[in-house]
């Protein structure tokens, strides 16, 4: 019996594994709708704040965990409320800074662990809003948008945690402009769409190493030229998405995948929110999200929809550099990883995909698996690091 009930779970993994992706509605944000947001994720979870009704500015921050589809209320953002601005994460920390309205410089760091906000050295660019920013390799990196009237800019700065310094980098070769997607993804930063000013939008994508401080450009965006889309990176397929957007006469529901191994486009299935303006994109392990918005006037929408294989497991176990020993175990077991690992989150889920079990961050190459009741059977350890699923392993709990 217990041999079959091991083969029936592999067998329901792999059907899930090999699912095709679609659109699934979650819970959708609890605080006022909006537009106009920033999001961060750290580990598992996401955090949404800022935005506007059109009426009211907001600095309220809500935390979505993406394991049990809830959101949890925060601390607020201590600088002024704001609309179009800009943010990242780094480890535990999230940053948010600039904005609207009028152009704003102040930039603030946001501690998970304490869910408290600390003021930081002010943008290292000025005043700005509608700008764009992502984190690569420990360091944040801002710049573009304009300030409040018709200067765009085409300035990258790059920010130190440990120094709490802004340095500027090579100006971007594109376009100054507003209301652009920024992503970072496997080492790399991506800028793509947006407004110049000078008509029609733009439909550019280039990517950034921030090694050699230089920028290539890459295929152009395939749909209409847009600007206020929302997007996302999914770095453990290599593969951004864009969708939804404006281009002042019409709003856009489509949506479209970048494969950067190939750098060509793929159209997916249109945004079933509907043709939109201004959300907040962001993603987790291997889904993407895609929450709030507009349709060019009030009123915002809260709604959460996210991208990916049907709920489930979604990841193979095709990562060698983790090892569990015993296994099978009945009591506990240590997992190992190859290289040493900094904040990971790790989780137990069952064959259905429903998670069992969630352990606090850890650092370095080993953690203990304790049974703590679980039923015996097969279940799939999930580890996750800067916002990435490094690897799914198998792992049987024996009676």
């Amino acid at each position: 019996m217990k041999k079959t009930l091991l083969l029936l779970c592999a067998s329901a993994f792999s059907i899930v594994t090999n699912a095709q992706n679609a659109w699934t509605q979650k819970t959708s944000f609890p605080g006022a709708a909006r537009s106009s947001a920033v999001g961060f994720v750290i580990g598992t979870k996401a955090y949404v704040g800022t935005g506007t009704d059109d009426v009211i500015f907001f600095k309220n921050f809500w935390e979505y965990n993406s394991l049990t589809d809830t959101w949890t209320a925060k601390a607020q953002l201590p600088g002024a409320a704001r609309r179009e601005a800009v943010a990242f994460s780094i480890g535990t920390k999230g940053y948010v800074g600039t904005g609207c309205c009028g152009a704003m410089s102040d930039f603030w760091e946001y501690n998970s662990v304490t869910d408290t906000w600390t003021a930081k050295a002010p943008f290292g660019g000025g005043a700005v809003m509608t700008g764009i920013g992502f984190a690569i390799g420990g360091k944040g990196y801002v710049g573009l948008g304009d300030d409040g009237g018709v200067n765009f800019s085409q300035k990258i700065f790059e920010y130190d945690t440990t120094t709490n310094t802004w340095t500027q980098k090579g100006n971007f070769p594109g376009a100054g402009r507003t209301d652009a997607l920024g992503f970072a993804m496997n080492g790399k930063g991506y800028v793509a769409i947006g407004d110049d000013g000078s008509g029609p939008f733009l439909k550019d994508l280039w990517e950034y190493n921030p090694g050699t401080d230089t920028w290539t450009q890459k295929t152009d965006f395939p749909g209409g030229p847009r600007s206020t889309a929302v997007g996302f990176a999914i770095a453990s397929t290599g593969k951004l998405y864009i969708g939804t957007g404006d281009d002042n006469t019409n709003l856009y529901s489509d949506f479209w995948e970048w494969d950067s191994g190939t750098d060509t486009w793929t159209q997916i299935t249109n945004f079933p929110g509907g043709a939109q303006t201004d959300e907040t994109g962001f993603a987790i392990g291997n889904r993407g999200y895609v929450v709030l918005g507009q349709q060019g006037a009030p009123p915002e929408f809260a709604e959460l929809w996210t991208w990916g294989a049907p709920a489930g497991i979604e990841e193979t176990d095709a990562d060698h550099s983790v090892t569990v020993f015993p296994d099978p175990f009945s009591v506990q077991a240590t997992l190992n990883t190859k290289d040493p690992l900094k904040n990971a989150t790790l989780t137990m889920e069952n064959c259905l995909g429903q998670k069992v079990k969630e352990m606090d961050a850890f650092s370095g190459r080993s953690v203990t698996l304790h049974r703590d009741g679980l039923p015996a059977g097969l279940y799939f350890v999930r580890l996750v690091q800067e916002n990435r699923v490094i690897a799914v392993k198998k792992v049987v709990v024996a009676n």
